[in-house]
Parts: C-alpha cells; structure tokens; sequence
C-alpha cells in the first residue's frame, strides 16, 4: 500500500484505489492513465499558425487538432509515437517551433477522476483534499 503515486506507477503490476472504503477502480497503470484520456502534444509557433492544421489533420495517430493564437494543441493516443511526425509535418508545410511538449496522463490525473480530489503530499504525510474524503492507492503485485 502507497500514496506516493509516482512510486505506484514505477513500481506496481496493478494499481487500485479505494475511495470511501470500497475499490473504485483498479487496472495496469498504463489502463487506468489510458482511462483518463489520451496524450497532449503542445506546439508553440514563431510563425504564422494557419498552415499548421493542414499539416497535421490527416497524419496518422493524430485525433484531434486545436489552435490557440500561438499554439496548436494536438490529441494523440501514443503521443510518444506521433510527436516526431508532428514535428517534420509541420517543418515540411513551414511552420516554425518556438517549443514541443507532451503531456501525458497521470496517476494523479486518474486519482483526480476517480474520486474528484487531488492526492497532496506534505513532507511524509499524505492526505486528500478536502481533509474528510477518506482515500487511498493501492498497489496491487
């Protein structure tokens, strides 16, 4: 038993966590991050924006393209595995990047969905907000 997260997700097989006494969910940590939603890929532009779209709306493993002034943000279910090709999709229809990130789920995005509170960790003390929701992880071998 943990509720250190991150330690959860190193380390465990299985992953499960109780919310109020009973199992609310429980899986591989891959499954229970994969529950929450997909990758997050973050392009920022030094350059005009528009041709950015085109450039990636029919590449392979791409779900979803936003633009945001300044930033594309593109959905992806492996965004580990479509990142590169956004990059060279959008040097070949000449946008220029400011920055690339990735963002990907996480056992406190999954915690957070589950039980509708953020797991805080203070020195060696850990407990949810707000103090009377009673949570745990379990780490499952």
């Amino acid at each position: 038993t943990t509720q250190y997260l991150e330690e959860a997700d190193t380390l465990a097989d299985r992953v499960g966590i109780i919310d109020h006494g009973r199992l609310a969910v429980e899986g591989t940590p891959a499954e229970l991050k994969r529950r929450v939603g997909n990758d997050v890929i973050v392009a920022t532009i030094d350059s005009d924006p528009t041709g950015a779209r085109s450039a990636l709306e029919g590449l392979r493993g791409v779900e979803a393209v936003e633009l945001h002034d300044r930033e594309v943000v593109v959905t992806a279910r492996d965004g580990a595995a479509v990142i590169g090709p956004v990059a060279v999709a959008l040097a070949d229809h000449d946008v220029t990047l400011a920055n690339l990130s990735l963002r990907t789920p996480t056992l406190d995005d999954v915690f957070l969905d589950v039980t509708g509170t953020r797991l805080r960790t203070d020195d060696h003390h850990s407990t949810t907000e707000p103090d009377t929701h009673a949570t745990t992880t379990e780490v499952l071998r």
